[in-house]
């Protein structure tokens, strides 16, 4: 379908997304990301462009509304398709094991420092975060960081499913991975700025929801650790009901909660941080911090309520990092909720 930012384009591009109920079924070689890219590589493309439009602030809204509507079910589509076609390949299971995690498992970028990524398959999105989730922005919209994604959570479900010798072997492969991301998150530390201080952390499913699988979510965090002598914290930002089974040793838990959230601030664990997604401008006084909806090409001011925003949200940041504006906020542990 070419360049999403053609305006004649947008039209194909909105029918695609509108008929799309499932992907085709595709069979893959070996799982990696190569392969998978290759083998949904027009899906992989349409559902980017997709992305672009549901964030366009240029094209007629009519386009632009119809693709915010349909981005979330096209990946998650996506991703399910992926997902069988790792479970189809026929390469031995420790073969696919070994594949998945051939490549980076986490990922390292200068907003989100070290993070992981899941498949929005684990998510239970509320009505308004499904299509304004930041999946769907640029980079995390990409073929390979779709493919990332899906790869991650089969690895994790696999892990959740299998013995204990199934288990084992995946942290074992896992280790080099998590060395790294220490050793990185360590490394940040030498690059805070001047008179500002923190712990070093790693950001747990900033795409997706890792709580999905909790056996798998606390063997990782207690692996980081373990190879980091307690000295690297594991964050996680959620909206899943299974929060409660993070062992509070282990996590700092940043549960998210927006104004269409169905959940009783009662359901979240007491040890659980309460964040907000301020979708259209509206905070909140019950959540600690205050996110303002911001994309590519948009940025949603505060229009109403109280509580504290969160300083890389703001429009008038220039510098849309935690360490940039000197922030900790999210990366502290939490004793006790209190609920105001």
């Amino acid at each position: 379908m070419g360049n999403p930012a053609r305006p004649d384009l947008h039209p194909a591009i909105v029918d695609w997304a509108c008929a799309y109920r499932k992907c085709v079924d595709h069979d893959i070689k070996s799982v990696s990301s190569a392969d998978l890219r290759d083998a949904f590589d027009d899906d992989l493309k349409n559902y980017f462009r997709l992305c672009a439009l549901s964030r366009s602030t240029s094209a007629a809204r009519n386009y632009v509304e119809t693709a915010y509507e349909h981005v979330f079910r096209v990946r998650v589509g996506l991703e399910k398709a992926m997902l069988r076609a790792i479970k189809r390949c026929k390469q031995p299971i420790d073969a696919k094991i070994s594949g998945a995690l051939s490549n980076p498992f986490f990922g390292f970028s200068r907003k989100q420092g070290t993070s992981l990524r899941m498949p929005l398959t684990t998510c239970s999105p509320t009505p308004l975060c499904a299509g304004g989730c930041y999946a769907h922005d640029a980079l995390d919209a990409t073929p390979g960081a779709v493919a990332r994604g899906a790869m991650n959570g089969w690895i994790a479900d696999h892990f959740e499913q299998g013995n204990a010798h199934t288990r084992s072997e995946i942290l074992q492969l896992l280790t080099p991975h998590v060395r790294k991301a220490v050793r990185i998150a360590l490394q940040e530390l030498h690059t805070l700025p001047d008179g500002f201080k923190r712990r070093a952390y790693i950001r747990f499913s900033h795409v997706g929801e890792i709580v999905r699988f909790p056996d798998f979510s606390n063997a990782l965090a207690r692996l980081v650790g373990d190879l980091s002598g307690e000295s690297v914290d594991c964050v996680v930002y959620t909206r899943h009901r299974d929060a409660s089974l993070l062992d509070p040793k282990l996590w700092i838990i940043n549960f998210t909660l927006d104004p269409s959230s169905k959940m009783s601030v009662f359901d979240i664990p007491r040890y659980a941080r309460i964040v907000f997604s301020a979708f259209g401008g509206i905070t909140s006084n019950i959540a600690e911090v205050n996110f303002l909806e911001h994309h590519r090409h948009e940025h949603i001011p505060i229009k109403g309520g109280l509580g504290q925003v969160c300083p890389a949200t703001l429009p008038e940041t220039k510098s849309r990092t935690c360490d940039a504006c000197k922030c900790n906020r999210c990366f502290q542990k939490v004793e006790t909720t209190t609920f105001a």
